[in-house]
């Protein structure tokens, strides 16, 4: 009977270690985690070339990946990705800029993915400073469908919001003087300005809107939301400690938050 010794031996070890490997390292979960994509907000968010890529992309598929989970993109409008998000259709959706709905529809990570400055734009040849946000009152302004702005544009009831598809017909209809004004992230449109050079040195920031932290918004109706909001978080202070973070940064060239 000795010969069976040696294969309870490992047997015994193969069972000890099925009960401790659960203790040491952090299981992914069962499922792939479906989050949605914007299809259009480059360079931090937009489906190109077949795929959803862009700087947020980046810091949120390295903040699952450092806790072991992956994670499947499906690229909708912002529109229609967030209301997904809101009923349990999608576990999250991102880029969001917090206001009191938001907070109310969503649960918000600790942790942000980037900040930016929202600005508006004016024509170059009318382009102003404004001090004075009265002087608002009676403009069009062009805001994307879906999109927080900050205070100052989204409870001004005095301006005539336009809405429009995605930012590009924002500026394409201030070219046209169909409004008096568009709203646009700083980074997004510097991309657009790359990307369209015909409509480079036509415009110009009259005014700061706002200065918001960009969100992942996880769903309140969703059976996975609290274990993607912790294994976010714990992602993301992972990335913060080891230098990802401010390495992806630097790989799209965006500043630095003062929180950074």
């Amino acid at each position: 009977m000795a010969p069976e010794r040696p294969l309870r031996r490992f047997l015994q070890l193969r069972l000890w270690l099925l009960l401790l490997l659960p203790g040491l390292v952090a299981p992914a979960l069962a499922e792939v985690i479906r989050i949605g994509a914007e299809d259009d907000w480059y360079p931090y968010t937009a489906y190109r070339e077949g795929r959803v890529q862009g700087m947020s992309v980046d810091i949120l598929r390295a903040a699952f990946a450092a806790t072991g989970q992956s994670v499947e993109l499906l690229p909708y409008p912002y529109a229609r990705c967030m209301e997904m998000a809101r009923s349990g259709e999608l576990v999250a959706c991102f880029n969001t800029s917090p206001n009191a709905r938001i907070r109310t529809d969503y649960q918000l990570p600790q942790q942000p993915l980037f900040s930016d400055d929202i600005l508006l734009w004016a024509r170059q040849d009318q382009a102003d400073a404004i001090t004075d946000f009265s002087r608002l009152d009676g403009k069009r302004v062009a805001v994307t469908l879906g999109y927080e702005y900050g205070p100052i544009l989204d409870q001004h009831t005095g301006v005539e919001r336009i809405p429009v598809r995605r930012d590009l017909n924002g500026f394409l209809m201030l070219q046209r003087q169909r409004v008096d004004f568009t709203a646009a992230y700083r980074g997004t449109a510097q991309a657009l300005f790359v990307e369209h050079p015909e409509l480079a040195g036509q415009f110009a920031p009259v005014a700061v809107l706002h200065r918001p932290q960009l969100y992942l918004s996880v769903s309140r109706r969703h059976p996975l939301a609290a274990e993607v909001l912790e294994r976010f978080d714990r992602g993301m202070q992972q990335l913060h400690h080891n230098g990802r973070y401010q390495q992806i940064l630097l790989d799209w060239q965006h500043p630095s938050s003062p929180a950074d």
